[in-house]
C-alpha cells in the first residue's frame, strides 16, 4: 500500500511541477529535482529504492520508444551524417577522454567504472533543451538535437552496458567488443523493427475484418516498447536499440490512414507518458540525492577524496564536456564547409563560433543519463559495486550543472544568432495546406460530375452542401495566398468563425448538462454526446496546429 501511495504522490508532484514551472523561473527538470529533494527531507521523509534492473526496464524502453517515434524523419535523412557523427564519434571521444579524466581525478572509481560513467554522460536530453529554449531554437538545430538525442541515447546506453560489463568482469578487448557491438546492435534493431512491423500488420488484418478497436490497439502500443526490449535482451541483443527501432517503425505506421480516434489516443497518451516518465525520473533523482550526498559525505572521510574535491570534480567534468562538444561541432562544420567548397558547392555563411557555443550549452544531460546511472548494480558478487554512490553523485551533479548552464547559455546565445528558418517553415506549411485544400476542391467538383442525381430535391440539396463546403475551402485557400491584406482579412474571419463555433459548442455542452440534470438523458448518452462535441471542438483547433 505504501508503494501505491508513493506512486500517486509522485504523479501528483509531476503535475504540480508543470503548474509551478509557469510561475517559477526555473527549467522544469531542476524544479522537479528540487521538489524531489524537499519530499525526501523532514517532515515528508519520503524515500524510494528501486532495484537497478527494474529501473532500467521501467523507464528506458518507453523513453527510447517515444524518442524513435517523434524523431523528424526528413531531417534525419537530410542531416544523417551530422547526427551519426554526433552519436557515434562524439560518444566515443567522450567515452575515452572523459573516462580517463574521471579516473585520473578520482582514482577511487576504477577505470572500467569511469568509462561506464563517461558513456552514460554522453546522451543529451533534447526535451529539456527545447523546454529551456521555449521554441526559439533554429529548426535545423532543434531537429539535429532531437535526432542526436535519439541516437546517442542508444549508443551511449549500449556503450555504458559494455563498459559496465568490463568493470564487473575486469576484462576488456576492443576487437571483441567492436564485433559484438555491431552484432548486438543489428540484432536489436531487427527484433524491434520486426516486432513493430508485425503489430502494424496485425492491425491491418483486424481492420480488414472489422475487428479493430482503437483502445485495444493503443494498449498493444503501450506494451510494445517493453516487449521489444525484453525479447531483444532475452535473445542476447540490444534491448535499447530494439525499443528505438520499434518506435521509428511504429511512427511510420501511425502516419498511414487510420481512424482519427486511434491517432488522437496514440498522440495524447504518449505525450502524457513522456512527460510523466521524464518528470518521475527527475523527482526520483531529487528523492535519492540527499541520501546519496549523505553516503558520499560519510565515505569521504575514509577515502582519498572529500566533498569540496567532488564538487570541483563535477565542475571539471562539466567543463570538459562543454569543451569537447564545442570543439567537435566547430571542427565538423568547418570541415564540412571546406569539403563543400572543394566540390564547388555553395556554402551558406553562418557564425560558426556562436553556433558551436550554442550547441555546446545545449548538450544538456537528463532522464536517460539518470536512468542509466541508477541502473548500476548494487553488488558485484558478494562485494558492493566500487564507487556506485560516487558515480551517481557525479552524474546527478553534471545533470544539474548542465541544466543550469543551458538555462543561462541558451537564451544568451540565441539573442546573437539570426533565425530565419521559422519564416521558411511557416511558408512551407502554408503551401502544403493550400495544395491540400485545392485537392479537396478538385475532388468535390469531380465527385459531383461522376455522381449525377436525377431527383431535383436531392440535386438541390447536394449542390447546396457541396457549395458550402467548397466555399469554406476557398476561404482557406485565399487565406493561404501570399497577399498580406487578403490573408489578414481571411485569417480574422476564420478566427471569428472559430470563436463563434467554440462558443456555440460551449452552449451545447451546458444544455446537455442541464438535460442530464433534468433526467432527460442518462450518463451514458451524456458521455456519447460530450465525446462528439469534444472531437468537434478539437477539429476547430486543427487549422492552427495541423
Amino acid at each position: 500500500m505504501e508503494t501505491l501511495y508513493l506512486i500517486f504522490l509522485l504523479l501528483l508532484a509531476v503535475g504540480v511541477s508543470r503548474v509551478l514551472a509557469n510561475v517559477v523561473p526555473l527549467p522544469l527538470p531542476i524544479l522537479q529535482i528540487i521538489m524531489g529533494s524537499l519530499l525526501a527531507l523532514p517532515p515528508f521523509g519520503m524515500g524510494v529504492e528501486l532495484r537497478p534492473e527494474i529501473f532500467m526496464l521501467l523507464f528506458i524502453p518507453p523513453l527510447l520508444f517515444y524518442d524513435g517515434w517523434k524523431i523528424p524523419k526528413r531531417e534525419f535523412t537530410e542531416h544523417g551524417p551530422e547526427m551519426t557523427a554526433m552519436a557515434l564519434v562524439l560518444v566515443l571521444i567522450i567515452l575515452v577522454v572523459v573516462g580517463y579524466f574521471i579516473h585520473w581525478l578520482l582514482p577511487a572509481i576504477p577505470l572500467g567504472a569511469a568509462f561506464a560513467l563517461a558513456a552514460i554522460l554522453s546522451p543529451t536530453d533534447a526535451l529539456a533543451v527545447i523546454a529551456i529554449a521555449q521554441g526559439r531554437l533554429p529548426r535545423h538545430m532543434a531537429h539535429q538535437l532531437e535526432g542526436e538525442a535519439m541516437m546517442n541515447d542508444a549508443t551511449g546506453l549500449v556503450s555504458f552496458k559494455f563498459a559496465l560489463a568490463a568493470a564487473i568482469t575486469g576484462s576488456f578487448s576492443l576487437v571483441t567488443v567492436t564485433g559484438e557491438f555491431f552484432v548486438i546492435a543489428l540484432g536489436g534493431l531487427l527484433i524491434g523493427a520486426g516486432l513493430s512491423w508485425a503489430v502494424g500488420k496485425g492491425k491491418q488484418w483486424m481492420t480488414a475484418r472489422g475487428l479493430f478497436d482503437p483502445a485495444t490497439y493503443v494498449v498493444m502500443i503501450l506494451l510494445l516498447p517493453f516487449a521489444a526490449f525484453f525479447l531483444a535482451e532475452h535473445a542476447g541483443m540490444s534491448g535499447i536499440l530494439s525499443a528505438v527501432a520499434a518506435g521509428m517503425v511504429q511512427s511510420r505506421i501511425d502516419m498511414l490512414p487510420v481512424k482519427t480516434s486511434t491517432r488522437i489516443l496514440n498522440r495524447s497518451i504518449w505525450e502524457m507518458l513522456d512527460f510523466s516518465f521524464n518528470g518521475l525520473v527527475f523527482l526520483l533523482l531529487g528523492l535519492q540525492f540527499p541520501r546519496i550526498v549523505e553516503r558520499v559525505w560519510q565515505d569521504s572521510g575514509q577515502e582519498t577524496y572529500n566533498m569540496p574535491m567532488l564538487v570541483f570534480s563535477a565542475l571539471a567534468i562539466m567543463a570538459l564536456l562543454l569543451v569537447i562538444r564545442f570543439v567537435f561541432v566547430f571542427a565538423y562544420h568547418w570541415g564540412e564547409a571546406r569539403v563543400l567548397r572543394l566540390l564547388g558547392k555553395t556554402v551558406q555563411p553562418k557564425p560558426l563560433r556562436l553556433f558551436s557555443a550554442l550547441s555546446a550549452v545545449a548538450g544538456v544531460r537528463g532522464a536517460i543519463t539518470l536512468a542509466g546511472v541508477l541502473s548500476i548494480p548494487l553488488m558485484i558478487g558478494d562485494a558492493p559495486f566500487p564507487g556506485r554512490d560516487l558515480m551517481i553523485f557525479l552524474a546527478s551533479a553534471v545533470i544539474i550543472l548542465s541544466l543550469l548552464v543551458g538555462a543561462v547559455g541558451i537564451p544568451y546565445f540565441l539573442k546573437h544568432i539570426p533565425n530565419t528558418e521559422d519564416k521558411e517553415h511557416r511558408e512551407e506549411l502554408k503551401k502544403a495546406r493550400r495544395l491540400a485544400a485545392q485537392a479537396a476542391v478538385s475532388w468535390m467538383e469531380s465527385w459531383k460530375q461522376a455522381n449525377p442525381v436525377e431527383d431535383v430535391d436531392d440535386a438541390l440539396l447536394r449542390s447546396e452542401v457541396t457549395a458550402r463546403v467548397t466555399e469554406s475551402y476557398r476561404k482557406d485557400i485565399e487565406a493561404l495566398m501570399d497577399y498580406q491584406g487578403r490573408e489578414n482579412q481571411a485569417r480574422e474571419a476564420m478566427a471569428l468563425e472559430r470563436d463563434i463555433r467554440a462558443q456555440a459548442i460551449a452552449v451545447q455542452r451546458k444544455e446537455m448538462y442541464r438535460m442530464r440534470k433534468r433526467h432527460q438523458i442518462d450518463e451514458q448518452m451524456l458521455q456519447t454526446l460530450l465525446r462528439e462535441l469534444d472531437y468537434e471542438e478539437a477539429a476547430l483547433g486543427a487549422g492552427e496546429t495541423a
